[in-house]
């Protein structure tokens, strides 16, 4: 079974209510990204940041909710959650901006979201269908059947959203930010050390790491590990070859720390939507093979639980 290897015909009609996307030259983007050097400030490092991820919006908007390019949606979910990392930077100097920017970019990120999280759900229910007794197939296949409906309204909602004024406003808007010049009167807010950047994120990761114990508890963890990491590999541009180094081993452990919080949140999601299939009509076997993948999703996330003090502890200590 390959990932999301979905008839095209059952995609429903998606792909065919795509409006033109808007482009590069339409927004007045450059032929080449903004690059910002080390000694340039806060400010422009944000926008490059910017630029750097409407660029991959545009690239992969056209096949965003397609079965078949399941990529497309995880490449513009994590250059909205970047953008949004950097444009929360304090020194900026942004300000009201920056929020509007961040508010709507959580906006995509929730449509993107719904549909990554079913895509990684049936990557994973593939691996499972090696693991189950052949006469539990035909009913595993139901239960596969009763995902794809959930995840073609995801694609649906995600590409009329696509389609829409909003999302080509805030492509404007980030573009707009993206060009923007600079504002000379602002150069002194809009400074910022290395380490000044990591002072939120570090004192936020501490605090949610302090004694998490629900699930939702290791999300918000999850959260505060990646906008760790963001900030660092922002920061680390704007430092020296020594700290620069320091952010980099900074970075590996927020990696490391993130794999495993993400694989542990993947279970959460997967029962999640597995649960929403009670309302799908299955058949007896159906059910009893639902069961069964609840079952190991738990079983799964137990296991993971037990890792996580140990992959989080370098980030704390």
């Amino acid at each position: 079974m390959t990932a999301l290897a979905i008839e095209p015909g059952r995609q429903r009609n998606a792909a065919a209510r795509r409006p033109r996307p808007l482009t590069p030259g339409q927004l007045r983007l450059s032929d080449e990204p903004r690059v910002a050097g080390r000694r340039a400030g806060l400010a422009a490092h944000v926008r490059a940041t910017v630029d750097a991820g409407v660029r991959v919006l545009l690239a992969e908007q056209a096949t965003a909710g397609r079965a078949d390019s399941p990529e497309s949606v995880h490449q513009m979910r994590v250059a909205a959650r970047r953008m949004r990392v950097a444009l929360r930077m304090g020194g900026s100097g942004l300000g009201a901006r920056a929020q509007r920017l961040r508010d709507e970019l959580a906006w995509l990120g929730s449509l993107l979201g719904e549909v990554r999280d079913l895509d990684v759900l049936w990557e994973r229910l593939g691996a499972e269908a090696t693991t189950l007794a052949e006469s539990d197939l035909p009913a595993f296949g139901d239960v596969l059947d009763a995902l794809q409906k959930q995840r073609s309204t995801a694609a649906d909602e995600l590409v009329d959203a696509l389609g829409r004024p909003r999302y080509r406003s805030l492509l404007r808007a980030l573009a707009d930010e993206a060009t923007h010049p600079g504002e000379p009167d602002l150069a002194e807010s809009a400074t910022a050390s290395a380490d000044e950047l990591l002072v939120r994120p570090l004192r936020a990761l501490h605090k949610a790491a302090a004694n998490p114990t629900s699930d939702e508890d290791w999300h918000g963890l999850r959260i505060k590990v990646k906008r760790v990491r963001y900030a660092a590999e922002l920061a680390g541009r704007l430092a020296g070859r020594k700290r620069r180094a320091e952010l980099g081993e900074l970075v590996g452990r927020a990696k490391t720390a993130q794999e495993v919080l993400g694989a542990f949140q993947d279970t959460v999601v997967a029962e999640d939507h597995l649960r929403r299939l009670t309302k799908s009509r299955l058949s007896p076997t159906g059910w009893l093979v639902l069961g069964r993948l609840v079952e190991r999703q738990v079983a799964r996330r137990d296991a993971l639980r037990e890792r996580l003090p140990e992959v989080c502890r370098p980030l704390t200590n």
